[in-house]
């Protein structure tokens, strides 16, 4: 039975979900969407108990947080718990998606719900993790290591954290980036180091200041996505639902803090005004994207593609690219002088790729080019496979970047570079959870019905990416389905496979999921 069931008084859905409208929205939208916010506030909250056990590989320990499941000095941290906390956080996550799942069933069934009913949603499902610890990933650790840094002046393009010895900043940073230099740019890092200053250098402080900048850019991101869709034609409640409630968004963005929210409010509110016919400001706001990560440059490109209207011809188009790209330049030059970071981020860039994933194509195809090389006698290190298939994987980027650039007039620009982000990770050195959002959310603000559901699965391999153990299981069903859709294009062009009876049982099959 879905989650939310017709009311019993005799009322039509229809009247149910026009009352939304009226001045009482709060008090509506729990009567109409109550069972969504208690149920998806509860599946937080057992995410959030869950992680709270010691010994929980799904929370990541701070000291002086002592309700974050933080043991005393000198004891040992109890075990006993630690299998039933580990499957409160499962049937957790598993009882969010389903939630999710089922409000966009329901928001496409009824469209034109007023937004505010989705604030309140997110509110609902937000506020346990918000209470609870970093509990996917310990990069936010690394945000304050490094803001730390910066506050005595110590370049994170030149050191890593261990340059900052035994002190808190240090303690709950993943080793593999003990000496790696930051790959993220001056505005961030600037911003690190003043909450790391506002907060008395104090890291438990710093880490909260870091995760209500998280929170805030997530706020922007659900500002600007319903402005785009709306702009574009379409229902803002159904973007926000695939945006904002998307539990990447509220697993990685929020409740890990990172800053891929930052970098994201910063390009979409760019990509915004840049349609709304203010292509400086959109110029700007995208580069300060940039200088959180640099994978948002892309948006200058198509603004400086657009800045003439559609239809223009290729030589008209170059002109305003390149001024485009001197506004960025010089954006750039005055974050750099502002910070007195300068440009070394731009060395730290390849600093993600010291992780070897088997999700990731590059790493998969290395291993798999190391393995045979092997069998057929020749010693050929892996580090020399992963050295040509991560550079075969950044030409593939760049062509895609063209190919998408060269057919926005086809796609529209927004899915273009949406599109363009989902290529350059997958052909990234390493693939995390929250790079996904990156392609996710800007395609949810036009969202046509394959779209929606390409959103939902992928978010749902990403979710299972993001788990202890996930990463080889998402390669192995990934390369499952490669080698069936492989298989069933060769067997279907050889005629193995009857294409006149397979096809239409595959279409019936999508076809219901579709409708759905």
């Amino acid at each position: 039975m879905p989650l939310l069931a017709t009311s019993k008084n005799g009322n039509s859905e229809v009247e149910r979900y026009a009352a939304l409208a009226s001045k009482r929205s709060f008090a509506n939208t729990v009567r109409v969407f109550g069972r969504h916010m208690i149920v998806g506030f509860v599946s937080s909250l057992m995410v959030a108990l869950g992680s709270l056990q010691q010994s929980s590989p799904f929370i990541s320990k701070v000291n002086g947080s002592w309700w974050l499941g933080v043991a005393q000095p000198g004891s040992v941290p109890s075990t006993r718990f630690e299998f039933p906390a580990e499957v409160m956080v499962i049937v957790g996550l598993g009882l969010g998606v389903a939630v999710w799942l089922d409000l966009i069933r329901t928001v496409r069934k009824h469209p034109n719900v007023p937004l505010r009913a989705f604030w309140y949603m997110g509110a609902a499902w937000v506020l346990p993790l918000a209470l609870a610890g970093p509990i996917f990933s310990k990069d936010i650790y690394s945000y304050a290591a490094l803001g730390e840094m910066v506050s005595h002046h110590i370049s994170p393009y030149k050191y890593g954290p261990n340059v900052l010895g035994g002190t808190s900043y240090l303690t709950p940073v993943d080793p593999i980036w003990g000496n790696t230099k930051s790959p993220y740019g001056p505005l961030f890092v600037g911003l690190s180091a003043l909450i790391t200053t506002v907060t008395f250098h104090h890291a438990f402080a710093t880490m909260v200041g870091l995760r209500i900048l998280a929170l805030a850019s997530v706020i922007g991101i659900a500002i600007y996505v319903p402005r785009l869709a709306e702009s574009f034609g379409f229902d803002k409640g159904i973007a926000f639902t695939l945006a904002i409630l998307n539990p990447l968004t509220i697993y990685h963005l929020i409740a890990s803090g990172h800053n891929d929210s930052l970098m994201l409010a910063l390009l979409l509110a760019g990509l915004y005004y840049a349609r709304m016919s203010r292509p400086v400001l959109g110029v700007i706001l995208v580069t300060l994207a940039a200088m959180v990560k640099v994978p948002a440059e892309i948006g200058v490109l198509y603004i400086g593609w657009g800045w003439l209207g559609d239809g223009r011809p290729f030589r008209e188009r170059v002109r305003p690219v390149i001024t485009a790209f001197m506004i960025s330049a010089i954006v750039m030059e005055l974050v750099a002088r502002i910070t007195g970071l300068g440009w070394g981020w731009i060395f730290g860039l390849s600093t993600p790729g010291v992780v070897r994933s088997p999700a990731v194509p590059a790493t998969a195809l290395a291993s798999w080019m190391y393995g045979l090389s092997h069998l057929i006698g020749l010693q050929i290190k892996l580090g020399s496979f992963l050295t040509l298939t991560r550079g075969l994987g950044f030409a593939i980027s760049g062509l895609g970047c063209l190919y998408f650039l060269y057919r926005s007039r086809h796609y529209g620009a927004l899915k273009s570079i949406a599109y363009t982000f989902l290529v350059v990770t997958i052909c990234a050195p390493v693939i995390y959870p929250w790079y996904i959002t990156w392609g996710l959310i800007m395609l949810a603000v036009a969202p046509s019905n394959k779209i929606t559901w390409g959103i939902v699965s992928v978010s749902i391999a990403g979710m299972v990416l993001g788990l202890p153990g996930g990463p080889p299981l998402v390669a192995s069903l990934f390369y499952l389905l490669l080698i069936f859709t492989v298989a069933v294009l060769v067997g279907t062009r050889l005629k193995l496979i009857p294409k006149d009876k397979f096809v239409p049982v595959l279409n019936r099959y999508f076809g219901q999921i579709q409708s759905v």
